[in-house]
């Protein structure tokens, strides 16, 4: 008697099922995983800006001023020797208008750059990127918060985003609809959602 090889229909459609069940458990795990890194990512980006600022604020004796609208300036370029990026501050002329920036700041470095907010955004034209943090000064310039940008915020990062924090803690966050933020020289980073801090 010949012995044949092979699977029946019914046997293969119970593979196709068992495989497509896994990959129906199995990628929502992977996405869960990615937006966790892209979280992870970006409170990483607070705490390294915050401790930043913070080295700035002891070197200048103040916080970073705020930059003339439609200009280059403000507190992120002000940082930039204190990120590592010394060589970047050193191109930027200080009457540059954001129109008249370079090519080569389009894009700011990794450190300003949220991986959620960057899903978020369509930076896919040769434009300039919006900063994807906020700066929010407290006690008459004397300390400060930093935000993660609110969506619908399209500032670019060369011109350092600020906003009062009444205006902040009303909009919509990039992560589940809230923000990571820092409280100026302290440490840790935490999160609030609806102007609610969230432990």
């Amino acid at each position: 008697m010949l012995s044949r090889r092979g699977l029946t229909m019914i046997e293969l459609f119970v593979v196709l099922a068992i495989i497509s069940i896994l990959l129906a458990l199995f990628l929502p795990a992977v996405h869960l995983v990615r937006e966790r890194a892209r979280e992870t990512t970006c409170k990483n980006n607070i705490h390294q800006i915050n401790l930043a600022m913070v080295q700035y604020a002891e070197v200048h004796k103040e916080l970073p001023a705020p930059s003339r609208p439609g200009s280059v300036g403000g507190w992120m370029v002000a940082i930039l020797p204190f990120i590592e990026q010394q060589n970047l501050k050193d191109t930027i002329a200080d009457d540059w208008l954001v129109t008249d920036a370079p090519e080569a700041l389009f894009r700011p470095p990794s450190i300003f750059r949220c991986p959620r907010r960057t899903v978020l955004d369509d930076n896919s034209a040769q434009v300039m990127w919006p900063g994807h943090y906020v700066f929010v000064p407290a006690s008459r310039r004397k300390s400060f918060l930093l935000f993660d940008a609110p969506i619908n915020l399209q500032v670019p990062w060369v011109n350092g985003p600020e906003m009062a924090y009444s205006r902040i803690i009303g909009m919509k966050g990039p992560h589940s609809d809230g923000f990571h933020f820092a409280k100026g020289f302290q440490q840790g980073v935490g999160f609030m959602l609806g102007g609610e801090e969230i432990r």
